[in-house]
Protein backbone atom coordinates (compact mmCIF):
# COMPACT_ATOMS: atom_id res chain seq x y z
CA UNK A 1 0.00 0.00 0.00
CA UNK A 2 1.36 3.40 -1.36
CA UNK A 3 1.22 6.36 1.16
CA UNK A 4 -0.34 8.82 -0.93
CA UNK A 5 -3.19 6.07 -1.82
CA UNK A 6 -3.27 5.06 2.43
CA UNK A 7 -3.45 8.97 3.04
CA UNK A 8 -6.44 9.78 1.12
CA UNK A 9 -8.11 6.94 2.84
CA UNK A 10 -6.66 6.98 6.13
CA UNK A 11 -8.43 10.87 6.64
CA UNK A 12 -11.07 10.18 4.16
CA UNK A 13 -11.76 8.05 7.08
CA UNK A 14 -11.29 10.72 9.75
CA UNK A 15 -13.84 13.50 7.79
CA UNK A 16 -16.36 10.79 7.43
CA UNK A 17 -16.50 10.37 11.14
CA UNK A 18 -16.38 14.47 11.70
CA UNK A 19 -19.41 14.61 9.34
CA UNK A 20 -21.11 11.81 11.57
CA UNK A 21 -19.96 13.01 14.54
CA UNK A 22 -21.59 17.02 13.21
CA UNK A 23 -24.21 15.39 12.61
CA UNK A 24 -24.82 13.79 16.22
CA UNK A 25 -25.45 10.08 14.64
CA UNK A 26 -23.82 8.29 17.64
CA UNK A 27 -23.57 4.89 15.90
CA UNK A 28 -21.98 5.46 12.47
CA UNK A 29 -19.67 8.09 14.48
CA UNK A 30 -18.91 5.10 16.45
CA UNK A 31 -18.24 2.81 13.29
CA UNK A 32 -16.05 5.51 11.93
CA UNK A 33 -13.88 6.24 14.75
CA UNK A 34 -12.95 2.53 15.26
CA UNK A 35 -11.64 1.88 11.68
CA UNK A 36 -9.37 4.69 11.64
CA UNK A 37 -7.07 3.36 13.16
CA UNK A 38 -7.04 -0.22 12.40
CA UNK A 39 -6.33 1.47 8.78
CA UNK A 40 -3.47 2.54 10.33
CA UNK A 41 -2.35 -0.41 11.79
CA UNK A 42 -2.67 -2.76 8.69
CA UNK A 43 -0.70 -0.07 6.49
CA UNK A 44 2.07 -0.40 9.11
CA UNK A 45 2.53 -3.98 8.58
CA UNK A 46 2.45 -3.91 5.45
CA UNK A 47 5.02 -1.63 5.45
CA UNK A 48 7.54 -3.11 8.32
CA UNK A 49 6.27 -6.80 7.77
CA UNK A 50 10.07 -7.96 5.57
CA UNK A 51 11.59 -6.16 9.16
CA UNK A 52 10.57 -6.68 12.22
CA UNK A 53 11.74 -6.13 15.53
CA UNK A 54 10.68 -4.19 19.09
CA UNK A 55 10.26 -1.00 17.88
CA UNK A 56 7.41 -1.88 15.19
CA UNK A 57 6.21 -4.16 17.73
CA UNK A 58 5.67 -1.46 20.42
CA UNK A 59 4.30 1.05 17.95
CA UNK A 60 1.54 -1.59 16.79
CA UNK A 61 0.73 -2.09 20.31
CA UNK A 62 0.57 1.47 20.93
CA UNK A 63 -1.90 2.36 17.94
CA UNK A 64 -4.13 -0.83 19.27
CA UNK A 65 -4.50 0.97 22.96
CA UNK A 66 -5.11 4.15 20.99
CA UNK A 67 -7.89 2.46 19.39
CA UNK A 68 -9.34 1.29 22.33
CA UNK A 69 -9.08 4.74 24.21
CA UNK A 70 -11.03 6.17 20.89
CA UNK A 71 -13.91 3.49 21.57
CA UNK A 72 -14.57 4.26 25.43
CA UNK A 73 -13.79 8.16 25.23
CA UNK A 74 -16.79 7.99 22.11
CA UNK A 75 -19.44 6.41 24.58
CA UNK A 76 -18.01 8.81 27.29
CA UNK A 77 -18.34 11.67 25.17
CA UNK A 78 -21.69 9.97 23.33
CA UNK A 79 -24.93 12.46 22.89
CA UNK A 80 -27.73 10.42 23.11
CA UNK A 81 -29.47 8.57 25.95
CA UNK A 82 -27.49 5.75 27.12
CA UNK A 83 -27.29 4.34 30.49
CA UNK A 84 -24.36 3.68 31.12
CA UNK A 85 -21.28 5.12 33.47
CA UNK A 86 -19.96 7.97 31.49
CA UNK A 87 -17.19 8.97 33.96
CA UNK A 88 -16.24 4.83 34.17
CA UNK A 89 -15.88 4.85 29.88
CA UNK A 90 -13.75 8.42 30.37
CA UNK A 91 -11.02 6.45 32.98
CA UNK A 92 -11.33 3.53 30.55
CA UNK A 93 -10.25 5.37 27.66
CA UNK A 94 -7.67 7.18 29.83
CA UNK A 95 -6.22 4.33 30.93
CA UNK A 96 -5.89 3.09 27.36
CA UNK A 97 -3.82 6.26 26.44
CA UNK A 98 -1.84 6.19 29.23
CA UNK A 99 -0.96 2.74 28.32
CA UNK A 100 -0.33 4.28 24.92
CA UNK A 101 1.75 7.08 25.42
CA UNK A 102 3.93 4.66 28.32
CA UNK A 103 4.65 2.04 25.19
CA UNK A 104 5.81 5.14 22.81
CA UNK A 105 7.96 6.61 25.23
CA UNK A 106 9.74 3.36 25.42
CA UNK A 107 9.77 2.55 21.63
CA UNK A 108 11.22 6.52 21.42
CA UNK A 109 13.83 5.58 23.53
CA UNK A 110 15.13 2.35 21.30
CA UNK A 111 17.57 4.39 19.43
CA UNK A 112 21.26 4.78 21.24
CA UNK A 113 23.06 8.09 22.11
CA UNK A 114 23.30 11.23 24.12
CA UNK A 115 20.50 12.79 25.12
CA UNK A 116 19.90 16.19 23.37
CA UNK A 117 16.77 17.29 25.96
CA UNK A 118 19.04 16.59 29.36
CA UNK A 119 21.84 18.37 27.49
CA UNK A 120 22.30 20.96 25.35
CA UNK A 121 18.56 21.15 24.70
CA UNK A 122 17.40 21.48 28.04
CA UNK A 123 15.67 24.38 27.06
CA UNK A 124 13.10 22.12 25.65
CA UNK A 125 12.34 20.68 29.13
CA UNK A 126 11.97 23.69 30.38
CA UNK A 127 9.71 24.72 28.32
CA UNK A 128 7.53 21.53 28.08
CA UNK A 129 7.64 21.32 31.68
CA UNK A 130 6.79 24.42 32.18
CA UNK A 131 3.82 23.87 30.03
CA UNK A 132 2.20 21.12 31.77
CA UNK A 133 2.51 22.98 35.40
CA UNK A 134 0.21 26.06 33.43
CA UNK A 135 -2.19 23.92 31.60
CA UNK A 136 -2.82 21.61 35.39
CA UNK A 137 -2.93 25.02 36.83
CA UNK A 138 -5.26 26.50 34.44
CA UNK A 139 -7.77 23.08 35.04
CA UNK A 140 -7.14 22.77 38.84
CA UNK A 141 -10.39 24.16 39.73
CA UNK A 142 -12.38 21.92 37.61
CA UNK A 143 -10.53 18.93 37.46
CA UNK A 144 -12.97 17.48 40.52
CA UNK A 145 -12.51 14.07 41.73
CA UNK A 146 -10.41 13.82 38.12
CA UNK A 147 -7.64 15.61 40.07
CA UNK A 148 -4.89 12.58 40.33
CA UNK A 149 -5.74 10.47 37.27
CA UNK A 150 -5.33 13.86 35.24
CA UNK A 151 -2.46 14.82 36.39
CA UNK A 152 -0.40 11.69 36.44
CA UNK A 153 -1.56 10.97 32.48
CA UNK A 154 -0.46 14.91 31.57
CA UNK A 155 2.85 13.79 33.20
CA UNK A 156 3.31 10.92 30.85
CA UNK A 157 1.79 12.45 27.78
CA UNK A 158 4.56 15.06 28.54
CA UNK A 159 7.62 12.64 28.67
CA UNK A 160 6.19 11.12 25.68
CA UNK A 161 6.70 14.14 23.75
CA UNK A 162 9.80 14.66 25.75
CA UNK A 163 11.27 11.38 24.35
CA UNK A 164 10.46 12.34 21.31
CA UNK A 165 12.00 15.24 21.04
CA UNK A 166 15.22 13.34 22.59
CA UNK A 167 14.95 11.08 19.28
CA UNK A 168 17.02 14.35 17.59
CA UNK A 169 20.38 12.95 16.46
CA UNK A 170 19.65 9.38 16.72
CA UNK A 171 17.72 9.14 13.83
CA UNK A 172 17.36 10.12 10.52
CA UNK A 173 16.33 14.12 10.09
CA UNK A 174 13.02 12.67 8.40
CA UNK A 175 11.71 10.34 10.93
CA UNK A 176 12.77 12.73 14.37
CA UNK A 177 10.57 15.42 12.36
CA UNK A 178 7.45 13.41 11.76
CA UNK A 179 7.48 11.85 15.25
CA UNK A 180 8.83 14.74 16.93
CA UNK A 181 5.24 16.67 15.33
CA UNK A 182 3.06 14.12 15.84
CA UNK A 183 3.90 14.30 19.36
CA UNK A 184 3.04 17.72 19.88
CA UNK A 185 -0.35 17.54 18.20
CA UNK A 186 -1.04 14.43 20.18
CA UNK A 187 -0.16 17.14 23.32
CA UNK A 188 -2.42 19.65 21.95
CA UNK A 189 -4.91 17.58 20.63
CA UNK A 190 -5.42 16.40 24.41
CA UNK A 191 -5.10 19.37 25.97
CA UNK A 192 -7.83 20.47 24.17
CA UNK A 193 -10.20 17.77 25.50
CA UNK A 194 -8.93 18.39 28.74
CA UNK A 195 -10.08 22.10 28.20
CA UNK A 196 -13.22 21.67 26.95
CA UNK A 197 -14.46 18.70 29.39
CA UNK A 198 -12.83 20.38 32.06
CA UNK A 199 -12.92 23.84 32.24
CA UNK A 200 -14.67 25.16 29.07
CA UNK A 201 -16.40 24.08 25.92
CA UNK A 202 -15.66 25.99 23.09
CA UNK A 203 -16.56 26.28 19.67
CA UNK A 204 -15.00 23.32 16.86
CA UNK A 205 -13.64 21.82 20.11
CA UNK A 206 -14.73 18.07 18.95
CA UNK A 207 -13.54 18.70 15.42
CA UNK A 208 -10.09 19.81 16.39
CA UNK A 209 -9.52 17.29 19.03
CA UNK A 210 -10.27 14.48 16.30
CA UNK A 211 -8.36 16.31 13.44
CA UNK A 212 -5.10 17.21 15.54
CA UNK A 213 -5.06 13.52 17.20
CA UNK A 214 -5.50 11.79 13.56
CA UNK A 215 -2.60 13.76 12.22
CA UNK A 216 -0.81 13.30 15.30
CA UNK A 217 -1.06 9.08 14.89
CA UNK A 218 -0.23 9.12 11.23
CA UNK A 219 2.86 11.02 11.45
CA UNK A 220 4.13 8.83 14.54
CA UNK A 221 3.56 5.63 12.78
CA UNK A 222 5.01 7.16 9.36
CA UNK A 223 7.98 8.70 11.47
CA UNK A 224 8.61 5.16 13.17
CA UNK A 225 8.46 3.51 9.62
CA UNK A 226 11.02 6.27 7.94
CA UNK A 227 13.34 5.45 11.05
CA UNK A 228 13.34 1.81 10.32
CA UNK A 229 13.54 1.99 6.28
CA UNK A 230 16.86 4.07 7.00
CA UNK A 231 18.23 1.73 9.18
CA UNK A 232 17.51 -0.96 6.84
CA UNK A 233 18.54 0.74 3.52
CA UNK A 234 22.04 0.97 5.18
CA UNK A 235 22.08 -2.56 6.30
CA UNK A 236 20.82 -2.19 10.23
Amino acid sequence: MKNPGFTLYYFSIGILFLIFDIYKWFYPSLVAKAMIIPALMIFYHIRVRERYYILHILILCGLFFSWLGDIFLHISGNRIDLTIDKEMFFLLGLGSFLLTQLIYIIAFNIPAGPNPVFTRRAYLLVLVIGYGCLLIWFLYRGLGDMKIPVIIYAAIILSMLLAALNRHGKVNGISFMLVSIGALLFVASDSMLAVNKFYQKFDFARILIMSTYVIAQYLIALGCIKQDESAFVNGG
